[in-house]
This record gives structure tokens, sequence and C-alpha cells, in this order.
């Protein structure tokens, strides 16, 4: 039974210099670096809000337009609501 604990102490010594040979080979945190990708980042997150806010804008225009290309086609006269002021 011996021989099976010297073979895994062995594999495990291996992996652990393997570990630190990694750790080692990795290069050093910039903080510059961490900078540009948080600002990239959050240029990305406006982008895509933007990009949503405007697909909404898009799909609610659309839909109006549809709505009232609806009523024109079924013949009827007052598609179109008119604002009247009030009195007051």
């Amino acid at each position: 039974m011996a021989e099976p604990q010297r073979k895994d102490d062995k594999v495990i010594a291996f992996k652990e210099k393997q570990a630190q040979a990694r750790r080692a080979a990795m290069p050093k945190p910039d903080p510059d670096e961490d900078r540009r990708r948080s600002r990239t980042n959050v240029a990305a997150l406006v982008l895509a809000a933007i990009l949503v806010g405007l697909g909404w804008f898009l799909v609610h225009q659309l839909g109006q337009s549809a709505r009232m290309q609806d009523c024109v086609m079924s013949g009827r006269t007052n598609c179109a609501p008119i604002d009247v002021p009030s009195k007051d």
C-alpha cells in the first residue's frame, strides 16, 4: 500500500508545481487596463440601452402606424384623433 501513496504524492507535487508555474507566467494586473475595460463595459451597456430604447420606440411607432392604416383601409373617416383645447 505504500506505492500508491508515493505515486499520489508525486502527482500532487507535480500539479502544485504546474499551478505555481502558471501563476508566475500570468501577467501582473495593470490598473490602467482595468480602467479601460471598465469604461468599455460602461460604454457597451449605454449603447445596449440606447439600442433597446430605440427598438421600443420603433415598435411603438410602427404599431401606431399599422393601426392607422387598418382604420383607413376599413373605410372609416375618423381615424386620426383631433386634440381640441378645452375652454377654461
